[in-house]
């Protein structure tokens, strides 16, 4: 999805967690099957409903009825594959490849073909009708068993078998040795064998497909292939493990993988998509124009709003949504708003380091680290943080080549643009100066600060072209024109008073400052609102962190004494509120 042209990833998410939140329903654990299957159903009647109103007040609803009226896609072949899914609640197993594949192909051809004819409406040339192409199949197959190798542990605890009872009976294994997490020579040689069928499946799909896709596409389907390889080697290398956790890519493989084909994508997305067609078609224009004025008092501005471009801020939704979930699932630890830090501030080190130690160009390393800093807001959101500090760029960050200096930048705009902020509840201030930014970027931060000005959640400060000693140069430079107009008395200058006069003077005191990749120094950050931070440093670099890590410093701080000067409280006081 990270590969498609930009326009077209939101209705890629609605796709994506619309069958995700039906798969969940139905392998929750909670309540009978009748139960779970009759959730299931109210769900997909109301979707029925939305689809048909053109509109829905259930966030992931609304995401997907925007990208059916948005695209013109099918919606027979959507609701087909959630009834392939609720269908699953009625079965623990399959005992054939034959009764495996139709499964297979019931719930997951809708899926890789909806985004095809994204990329029809976008202007290019490709088959919508991709079934019908020798290999796609297969490649849907390897897809979905690898998904299967990965998803086994969920499902033995789900009491769920989805690997044919054929197969389990030529290696002479049983669900109940599965069951109970016997790793047998058996049971080894199955995991291995299924890991080398995906892998051939996946394979030949991609030498059946090569010369019929357009390049944009082919290089979708061959970064697919080499990431899903990528996790049949972890799955193997696992052993055991896989009876017991879900088994993931190590990061950097990930990365060394998705990181050129996304720059590769990107360059030919801009070769290849006609003029004008960056957003959608004429056809999905008047396809979302259709939205009666008996759908919504609003209809004809909603379809305005699907039909074109959008001004930077009209996505803001309302309400917001909420904090997106760890891919995990994951959930922060419980800790009293009374005890939460109010304000963190994060020095994030180590993105070109990350890249150039894995053989990848710098920029890689500020790509990845962006991708980091969206999971760190979402573990702030989650665990109810006020404010978050970044700092993003700092004056000494321009003694970097111009070529870094400028791909950095539009990275930073393109994630600005990108537009997920808007969708929860954050207020993004920018801290810093526009002297030297480039236009575009201090105008997308200013769009974005004036976009969220109203948002009562996590307030998120990033600190581009700041510089710490400059801001306290500013205060300064203040005070002396105040006290030369005769405005102050020199003599009567407090903290209070020089703070008031500071550029950002509304951000409040730090109460922990964070640092990545093993460096221990705060490098001119926040000087003067940081100058009782309590201090947190890590080793890994930060395109390697995520929300957990947030969490952890988070945790390490509610066991800091925070005296500010003052003497150690009594014994019998808990360490937990002093000074809080």
């Amino acid at each position: 999805m990270q590969l498609m042209p930009p326009a077209a990833r939101p209705a890629c998410w609605a796709l994506y967690a619309a069958f995700s939140y039906a798969d969940d329903l139905i392998d929750s654990g909670e309540g009978t099957p009748e139960e779970r299957g009759r959730r299931l159903q109210e769900w997909r009647d109301a979707l029925e409903a939305d689809l048909t109103s053109g509109t829905s007040e259930d966030p992931i609803r609304l995401a997907l009825t925007d990208a059916v009226w948005h695209w013109g896609l099918d919606l027979r072949d959507l609701l087909g594959a959630l009834d392939a899914v609720q269908r699953d609640d009625d079965r623990k197993g399959v005992a054939t490849w034959q009764e495996w594949r139709e499964r297979a192909h019931a719930q997951n051809l809708s899926w890789p073909e909806q985004l095809m004819r994204m990329l029809v409406r976008c202007g290019l040339p490709v088959p919508v009708r991709l079934r019908d192409l020798p290999g796609f199949t297969r490649f849907v197959e390897g897809l979905y068993l690898t998904d299967t190798l990965r998803d086994l542990v969920d499902d033995l605890d789900g009491e769920d078998l989805w690997i044919p009872a054929e197969v389990l009976d030529r290696f002479q294994v049983t669900p109940a040795e599965l069951r109970s997490r016997q790793w047998t020579p058996a049971v080894q040689q199955l995991i291995a064998h299924l890991a080398g069928q995906a892998r051939e499946w996946l394979e030949n799909s991609r030498r059946a497909l090569r010369d019929t896709l357009p390049l944009g596409p082919s290089i979708v389907l061959d970064t697919a292939v080499e990431l899903f390889g990528a996790e049949l080697d972890a799955l193997v290398r696992a052993g055991s493990a896989v009876l017991h956790r879900q088994v993931r890519v190590p990061r950097h493989i990930e990365w060394r993988i998705l990181g050129p084909a996304r720059a590769r994508a990107a360059v030919v997305w801009r070769l290849t998509l006609p003029p004008g067609r960056d957003t959608v078609t004429d056809t999905a224009r008047t396809v979302a124009a259709r939205r009666t004025d008996a759908a919504s008092p609003t209809g004809a501005a909603a379809g305005d709003r699907l039909g074109g471009p959008e001004p930077l801020g009209s996505r803001i939704a309302e309400p917001p949504l909420p904090p997106r979930p760890h891919r995990d699932g994951v959930r922060p630890p419980t800790i009293a708003a009374a005890h939460l830090p109010q304000h963190v501030a994060i020095v994030m080190d180590g993105n070109g380091r990350w890249a150039t130690g894995l053989g990848l160009p710098r920029d890689e390393g500020h790509r990845a680290g962006a991708m980091a800093l969206r999971d760190v807001v979402q573990g702030a959101l989650e665990i109810g943080l006020p404010h978050l500090t970044v700092y993003a760029f700092s004056t000494e960050n321009w003694k970097r080549s111009p070529d870094e200096v400028s791909k950095l930048f539009a990275i930073m705009r393109a994630e600005l643009l990108d537009g997920e902020l808007l969708d929860h509840d954050v207020r993004l201030r920018w801290v810093g100066s526009p002297d030297g930014l480039p236009d575009d970027v201090a105008d997308v931060l200013r769009g974005q600060e004036h976009a969220t000005r109203n948002r009562a959640g996590l307030t998120l400060n990033i600190c581009v072209n700041y510089g710490g000693r400059a801001e306290l140069t500013q205060a300064g430079a203040a005070l002396a024109r105040a006290a030369l107009a005769g405005e102050i008395d020199p003599a009567r200058v407090s903290e209070q008073l020089f703070a008031a006069h500071l550029p950002h003077h509304a951000l409040p005191d730090v109460d922990l400052l964070w640092r990545t990749s093993g460096e221990i120094r705060t490098s001119n950050f926040l000087p003067w609102h940081a100058h009782y931070a309590e201090l947190h440093f890590t080793d890994q670099p930060w395109p390697e962190v995520d929300r957990r890590d947030l969490w952890e410093a988070i945790e390490a701080y509610t066991h800091r004494k925070r005296r500010k000067g003052a003497a150690s409280v009594q014994a019998s006081v808990p360490a937990r509120n002093e000074g809080e």
